[in-house]
């Protein structure tokens, strides 16, 4: 009879995410920022995925076509007990699924992995686990403290004061815990932090003992409180759970806000952003680690017409987008197009003109400014009068370029793709400081009123926005682009102080 513990998996089964087999993975307390790689191959590969509470709301925006599950389980809020976790797995991998069981921090720190892989192999379900960064270390290292230093500890502890038993934090092992040398790291406590903190001392702990409360094991929006054993349920008691707790001489090391060293480091700044994963993984290169980019409405592009060869016999071919200039290079390649056959070209910016140049395609006018106001001026100092000119554009881009230019020139639009909008699960999400509007048209697919102070980027994002939300507080980049963006979230930093 085979044994149902036996591992079955080679080294070399774990590259595969085989129908009928569940993988335990865990993804780390930072959202994608502190997501694996493997992780985010495995999300794309699976066909559901259950998932826990302590999940980046960012994450669950990943491309996929998995069916998402939500399995929770908080204080008092379980969506489904644990055995129940464990039948839904089983009946999953039973109907011949790919089954990610996706779980905060690591699988195997606190987060019952071992529990769930046991009933699967007792049902004979093949699986394994994908570690994950868990928040005990990640999320005290956020603020400079380290579970092990050469001179204050050389061991470190972690313990949850959420036991299966009931009873006191630490049950019978009180003594023996607050005598053990090195750094306590405690997780799930922070409502029992009278009881941890009088019996810790009753058993022999110094009350002087440096201790911090890091309330959120999201690493990028926790907060941190420090003190001594003895005062730090005082400082705590407007901390939220979930949350950490850290006893030991390392807390010394502990970075504040308020600290001297942090001067010249720019505040933590919350921004929501509204645009592609694209436009915001180009911001983010230019962003401190101190601002994090969280999407409230995603947008993805849907295809709807493509080049054919009648197309490169204008003189010139107009592109108003980065998306515009990718889907045309694509159509170059797909439809094998005669690149001999290409007419000018001019690019609406110099983010649209790089993504050309990455081709080899290299426009003949490029505008300063990257606005299509700039664009059709500049067009018209340089065109011909009566020249064939082709807009390639998205549905939604409105008709004043085009008017602008049919008093001069034979124009003909060509509508590429159209952008589409969804919002993104915003709850349990902090208030951010800036939201951030990269386009008119997703100035148009907000819904709802503006939780904070906008940065458009452009004037006529601002309009389009100044006329749908007249209360709204609106700023300006001063470059249209990216990184323009950026340094407009930089510089208003402060705006909510």
């Amino acid at each position: 009879m085979m044994d149902p513990f036996r591992r079955s998996e080679t080294m070399s089964d774990k590259e595969e995410f085989r129908p009928g087999q569940v993988i335990l993975a865990g993804a780390g307390c930072g959202g994608i920022r502190l997501l694996t790689t493997e992780v985010v191959k495995l999300i794309g590969e699976a066909d559901v995925i259950v998932y826990d509470d302590l999940i980046g709301k960012d994450i669950l925006n990943l491309p996929t076509e998995a069916r998402w599950m939500y399995a929770g389980k908080r204080r008092g809020k379980h969506s489904l007990v644990q055995e129940e976790i464990n039948d839904l797995l089983i009946d999953l991998a039973g109907q011949n699924q790919r089954v990610l069981r996706l779980k905060g921090g690591d699988p195997f720190v606190f987060g019952r992995g071992m529990e769930e892989m046991r009933a699967l192999r007792q049902a004979g379900i093949a699986c394994r686990v994908v570690p994950g960064i868990t928040s005990a270390i990640a999320v005290p290292a956020r603020f400079d403290i380290p579970l092990t230093d050469r001179q204050y500890a050389s061991s470190f502890t972690v313990i949850t004061a959420r036991r299966k038993e009931g009873g006191r934090p630490f049950g019978d092992d009180t003594e023996a815990i607050a005598r053990t040398p090195g750094t306590l790291v405690i997780l799930m406590g922070l409502t029992r932090l009278p009881e941890i903190v009088s019996d810790l001392i009753r058993a022999g702990k110094d009350p002087a003992t440096p201790a911090a409360v890091i309330s959120s094991p999201d690493i990028v929006h926790s907060h941190i409180v420090t003190g001594e054993l003895c005062d730090i349920m005082g400082k705590a008691a407007a901390m939220e759970s979930p949350a950490i707790i850290v006893i030991g001489d390392v807390v010394r090391n502990a970075r504040l806000p308020q600290d001297p060293a942090d001067a010249g480091r720019p505040a933590r700044c919350v921004v929501w952003t509204t645009g592609t994963r694209d436009l915001r993984e180009r911001m983010q290169e230019d962003l401190p680690a101190g601002i994090d980019l969280v999407p409230a409405m995603e947008a993805d592009s849907v295809r709807l017409a493509h080049l054919d060869p009648a197309d490169l016999e204008a003189d010139w071919i107009v592109i108003t987008s980065r998306r515009g200039a990718g889907e045309f290079l694509e159509d170059l390649q797909s439809r094998k197009l005669d690149l001999r056959q290409v007419p000018k070209l001019a690019a609406v910016g110099k983010g649209t003109a790089q993504v050309l140049e990455a081709a080899g395609l290299y426009p003949d006018l490029v505008p300063q400014r990257a606005t299509t106001e700039d664009l059709s001026r500049t067009l018209m100092d340089l065109a011909e009068p009566g020249d064939r000119i082709l807009l390639l554009r998205a549905r939604e881009a409105d008709d004043a370029m085009e008017t602008r230019l049919k008093k001069r020139f034979d124009v003909r639009r060509k509508d590429l793709y159209e952008i589409r909008y969804s919002a993104c699960d915003m709850s349990g999400q902090p208030v951010p400081d800036l939201v951030v509007f990269a386009s008119a048209s997703a100035a148009r697919a907000w819904a709802g009123k503006l939780p904070a102070p906008a940065l458009c980027i452009s004037e006529i994002t601002a309009s389009v926005l100044h006329n749908l939300h007249p209360e709204a507080e609106i700023r300006v980049a001063e470059d249209i682009s990216a990184p323009g963006l950026a340094a407009a979230v930089i510089a208003g930093m402060d705006i909510a102080s």
